[in-house]
């Protein structure tokens, strides 16, 4: 709470500065009604009220982390808070992640605390089914049993197709199954009909002549373009002499 805004600072403030008792019970409940995040600074005995505690759940279910033990262990409050937000499971203890109405109650506001229930409720069809309707990215915090279950996915992916990303990899190149996820016909391409790559141009071909005579080519071809070409000598000749012949011409 480092950046909060002035409004809420006061609100922290004033709420902070009540009394450890019930006569101001009035005024807490009033300003957690409203402000139900403000639960983490109310004074103690009003985050072991269960009503007080009920109010704050209703706008700031994830609350629950700052409520006392018995409050969590309180299954009214826990209702109210994964109703508000599902994510709010997390805080709840096991006795309650592995009730079943409570699971439901939270993946159906927030699909991917499914990842906080107990491992029995993940393998449950209608649990992670409920939990894809809301994020179909719940499926893969389902038990490994439903990802290659080929039935539920059926299902599942009929109504979202983006689960097939979470799918076991044995059975995500299913026929049937992309065609329900894409909504067409899928067939596999065989080998013959993928397109082959585009050939790289061949590297152009080395001479094998040493350089020496690369270099008196070049000389005949100079030679060849000189208006005096009359007087020129060939190179090439033996025993003939020609002052145009390069005197120095080094080795390969």
């Amino acid at each position: 709470m480092a950046a909060l805004e002035e409004p809420d600072q006061r609100i922290i403030e004033r709420i902070s500065c009540y009394r450890n008792d019930n006569r101001d019970k009035e005024e807490v409940l009033s300003i957690i009604t409203k402000y139900g995040w403000a639960i983490r600074y109310a004074p103690p005995l009003f985050r072991n009220s269960e009503e007080v505690c009920v109010a704050a759940m209703k706008t700031y279910g994830l609350g629950l982390e700052f409520l006392s033990p018995a409050m969590r262990d309180n299954e009214k409050v826990v209702k109210a808070a994964v109703s508000h937000c599902g994510m709010a499971l997390i805080f709840a203890p096991a006795e309650f992640r592995n009730r079943r109405d409570i699971v439901k109650q939270a993946v159906q506001n927030a699909g991917l605390a499914l990842e906080f229930a107990h491992p029995d409720l993940r393998k449950d069809q209608s649990i992670v089914y409920y939990a894809m309707q809301k994020d179909a990215r719940a499926l893969q915090c389902a038990d490994e049993s439903l990802k290659s279950n080929r039935t539920f996915l059926l299902k599942a992916l009929a109504n979202c197709p983006q689960a097939l990303d979470f799918v076991d990899i044995s059975v995500r190149f299913d026929p049937e199954l992309v065609k329900i996820a894409l909504g067409q016909e899928y067939r596999p391409v065989s080998p013959k009909e993928r397109p082959s790559s585009p050939k790289a141009a061949a590297p152009p071909k080395r001479s094998r002549r040493s350089r020496r005579a690369l270099l008196l080519d070049e000389r005949r071809r100079r030679l060849s373009r000189s208006p005096d070409t009359k007087s020129a000598r060939d190179p090439l000749k033996p025993g003939v002499e020609n002052s145009l012949e390069p005197t120095s011409i080094p080795e390969q």
